[in-house]
């Protein structure tokens, strides 16, 4: 028999026979049983029966023993807690379990604590008071790790560990992140300023939905609340990660709702508004509707009643991206949609007009407004201005490409008006 199931059998008649073993006469009898082949389980009906004298052999020591700085065996013991004879019995296993893995070098790991968390947390008699210990280590763990940054005024300073943590933390739950990133900053803002912690958080390594939550939530501490520098700080932060087109795919809709409405922006309404009006940026006076004379689009000068778009959504699509819809109520009920019978072209296309059917856009902050993206492809971006598209009093809309936005950044970005009660 080896040394390791030697173990685990001795593991076993301590948790049927309470927490101590036989000696003597008693224990060459168990051992016997042991041994014996014909014998299908020789701990069947030890749990009442086992006597309680003789030598001790202590619980941690057992644990240990069986353990032997491999934690992969760390199911044996889990089974084995399982079937105690007693509740009380089986928190202690639990207990001495957690106390011996502290002691282990992977103390220092947060994600091999996590893993331990699990694991027990798919035990159905594990305390929740245990749970809560190991959950907080690993929080208290993973805050410690990812605190590097912040204690340096090095911008090029790499912290690979940092980064291996923050890039695990992506497959683990948001309740999970937030809850380090509130023991973080209750560690960081004792020991630096809320305008360091807000500027250091700037130039973090993280992802953007991370970078998102973290500004987030540390625009609601009351250090930085009263804190107008470091309050200006992090709304900048956020308005940097907001105009990023991979805001609107990583980000998952309530933060990127919360995010609009720290800012009077025009986006924040198509969330709001029943109905909207679509004005250059760099010409607030003028408005896109259709043209007179054709179903395409143009823009004009102001007048409201016709420039009006009901807005419709989608709340998100494959892509987590909130997805809209423009309805003209004075245009018949078109929608503000593409011809795809149209062929694209390298340049501008003329493909902008009032469709039957609704066509979906995806909206995204840029720079001085929004840029309007075509959600059937997200390749194409709404635009106006260019003269070579005029013809006549019609001044047509059209769509670039999007790789193309930032050449062209004049034309193709908007404003949004709430036009409600136009």
């Amino acid at each position: 028999m080896s040394m390791e199931v030697v173990l685990l059998l001795l593991l076993g008649l301590l948790l049927r026979g309470g927490e101590s073993l036989p000696g003597g006469a008693d224990n060459r009898k168990f051992i016997a049983k042991l041994n014996d082949s014909n014998v299908a389980d020789p701990l069947i009906d030890e749990c009442t029966s086992m006597p309680t004298g003789g030598n001790q052999l202590n619980l941690k020591s057992v644990i240990h023993a069986v353990v032997n700085d491999d934690w992969e065996r760390i199911q044996f013991v889990l089974q084995m807690a399982n079937e105690a004879c007693t509740l009380e019995l089986s928190h202690a296993i639990y207990k001495t379990l957690w106390l011996e893995w502290q002691q282990d070098k992977e103390i220092y790991d947060p994600f091999k604590i996590l893993d331990f968390y699990e694991q027990l947390n798919n035990e159905s008699n594990v305390s929740t008071a245990l749970l809560e210990n190991v959950y907080q280590t690993f929080v208290a763990r993973s805050a410690q790790l990812i605190s590097a940054p912040f204690h340096t005024d090095s911008q090029s300073a790499e912290f690979p560990q940092v980064t291996r943590q923050l890039s695990h933390l992506r497959q683990s739950p948001q309740s999970y992140v937030r809850d380090i990133l509130e023991t973080l900053f209750d560690s960081v803002l004792t020991l630096e300023s809320p305008l360091s912690v807000a500027q250091r958080l700037g130039n973090f390594n993280a992802s953007i939905t991370q970078l998102t939550m973290a500004n987030l939530q540390l625009l609601n501490r009351i250090e930085v609340e009263f804190n107008s520098s470091a309050y200006i700080t992090v709304l900048e932060n956020l308005n940097q990660l907001m105009i990023q087109l991979i805001f609107n795919y990583e980000v998952d809709n309530s933060m990127r709702i919360e995010v609009y409405n720290l800012f009077n922006t025009s986006i924040s309404l198509l969330y709001r508004s029943e109905k909207v009006c679509f004005s250059k940026a760099n010409n607030e006076n003028e408005y896109l509707f259709e043209c007179s004379s054709a179903n395409f689009m143009c823009i004009h000068d102001r007048v409201y009643v016709r420039a009006v778009f009901r807005v419709q959504l989608k709340l998100s699509d494959a892509n987590n991206e909130t997805q809209f819809s423009f309805q003209s109520p004075y245009w018949s009920n078109r929608y503000l949609g593409i011809d795809s019978t149209i062929n694209v072209q390298t340049e501008t296309t003329r493909n902008v007009g009032g469709r039957v059917s609704s066509n979906w856009w995806h909206v995204a902050m840029v720079k001085g407004g929004v840029a309007i993206y075509d959600a059937a492809t997200s390749s194409s971006v709404l635009c106006a201005g260019d003269p070579s598209q005029w013809a006549g009093t019609n001044r047509y809309a059209y769509t670039r490409r999007a790789v193309d936005f930032d050449a062209h950044r004049d034309e193709c970005t908007w404003n949004i008006e709430d036009c409600s009660n136009k």
